[in-house]
């Protein structure tokens, strides 16, 4: 029987090294794993089928590959063509495709689809297998090209606009949260293929800007400070997701900010393009990426310092931007544990001392493990305790708890690790978690609402003073 890698030299080198993230999968099985307090592939976890583990969708893939290169095509300059040109014009030939495939015409790129349609693209593979497997990286590739062959559902199309609509939608927070709470937009969404759908906060954020004398970040703005105060600004990235859902901790965190001593601002609103990449849209992806990554940039280089909120979405600068930007174009946004660890001689003692337990994003956890002990770290400094907890993952992984089709195993996903955890202590206001998704999971699944972090800082901070 021929080895493996005699039958991956059937692929060419350049579609190896386009979808190297998957293709040195060595079989080592470690993504088996069925401990639920650990995070690697929830999706397996879940399940129990290989085919929704690492291992099992890098063998689908390589396995498709080979099929590709046998048929002489080429999905590298496939990519190319379909990120150059309109899905326009490719729409006949998909809707051609795709109604074969109702009529039952066989594709091997269909096996591909269920089992990448499975992946929570929580990343838990990049930062847990022996050889940093990355699933993510290759589904979305993945999908770029079968949805150039296929038509999309409407659901990604909604999903990966919802970036570009947020800022419209915090402008009518009321209307857009009645016909989202009515039953025929529920009805609606539902038909689409999304449940579970969250309310907008309806804080206005620039009016909660303005009472506290907080600007936005331009780069006029900060050349003109001296070059203490520039060293002492914080500029907050914003993202879809806290800034829209979660406004009150995004003007939590600027309030910490600012009672640590530092001078916070608010960056513009862009899309961060985290949506677009989970779904394959990755001509749309790179554009996005680029427009955000060159304003950071100019942001950064008047010497202030940039802060994501949201782990998954702030790690993207370092994932997925690196993929599809020159290193030179990456900007610098730091993690909140990791500004905080900077300045830990910023924060005051607590009135009274209390302990905290703390459930990481998983990408958080498995990717940026290192960062973790920098909350530890700021808790010690004012005398509070915070132990992180061993989890697996919530189950919500950005959109895929919002999918219709995946809620019921995305409950299972939460009720395997995070449900003991919050049942034991989420009432008490000592649970705590950094991911936006998890946040939500927890008040869907357990009517529980888990504080930030920063939070929690921010409430000691004011009995402290």
């Amino acid at each position: 029987m021929p080895l493996r890698g005699a039958h991956d030299r059937a692929i060419p080198a350049d579609v190896r090294a386009a979808y190297d993230e998957s293709l040195h999968c060595n079989g080592n099985g470690a993504c088996f794993n069925w401990n639920p307090d650990d995070a690697m592939c929830p999706s397996y976890k879940a399940t129990r089928d290989r085919r929704h583990s690492p291992k099992g969708r890098a063998a689908l893939l390589r396995d498709w590959l080979r099929q590709l290169a046998a048929e002489g095509t080429d999905p590298v300059a496939e990519a190319r063509r379909l990120r150059r040109g309109s899905g326009w014009a490719s729409f006949p030939r998909r809707l051609r495709n795709s109604l074969a495939r109702r009529r039952g015409e066989p594709d091997a790129s269909h096996a591909v689809k269920e089992a990448m349609d499975g992946c929570l693209a929580c990343k838990s593979c990049v930062g847990q297998c022996p050889i940093k497997v990355d699933i993510p990286a290759s589904r979305a590739k993945f999908l770029e090209l079968y949805h150039g062959r296929y038509l999309r559902p409407l659901r990604d199309h909604v999903v990966g606009s919802i970036e570009r609509m947020a800022p419209l939608m915090m402008q009518m927070p009321g209307l857009c949260n009645a016909v989202v709470g009515s039953a025929l937009g529920r009805a609606g969404l539902r038909a689409v293929g999304l449940a579970a759908t969250p309310t907008l906060s309806g804080l206005n954020l620039a009016r909660e800007l303005d009472l506290r004398g907080v600007r936005v970040a331009t780069p006029a703005a900060l050349d003109a400070l001296d070059a203490a105060d520039r060293a002492r600004s914080v500029v907050v990235v914003q993202d879809a997701f806290t800034s829209a859902y979660e406004t009150r901790l995004v003007l939590d965190l600027l309030d910490l900010i600012a009672g640590l001593g530092f001078r916070p601002w608010l960056a513009p609103y862009r899309p961060n393009g985290k949506p677009l990449h989970v779904h394959g849209f990755l001509g749309r992806f790179e554009r996005v990426a680029r427009t955000n990554a060159a304003m950071l940039r100019e942001l950064s280089a008047t010497g202030a310092t940039l802060v994501g909120l949201d782990p998954p979405m702030t790690l993207t600068y370092r994932a997925e931007y690196a993929g599809a930007l020159d290193r030179s174009e990456l900007p610098s946004v730091l993690l909140v544990q990791e500004w905080l660890g900077r300045h830990l001689d910023a924060l005051p003692t607590a009135a009274e001392p209390a302990d905290y337990r703390l459930l990481p994003h998983c990408t958080e956890r498995t990717t940026a493990a290192a960062s973790l002990p920098g909350w530890q770290a700021a808790f010690a400094r004012c005398g509070l305790g915070l132990s992180v907890l061993p989890s697996g993952c919530c189950g919500m992984a950005g959109t895929y708890g919002h999918e219709a089709e995946h809620r019921a195993t995305s409950e299972r996903i939460y009720g395997q690790s995070w449900a003991k955890h919050v049942e034991e202590a989420g009432a008490t206001g000592r649970l705590l978690a950094t991911g936006y998704s998890c946040r939500s999971q927890a008040m869907l699944v357990s009517g529980v609402r888990l504080p930030h972090p920063v939070q929690i800082l921010l409430r000691h901070l004011g009995a402290a003073a």
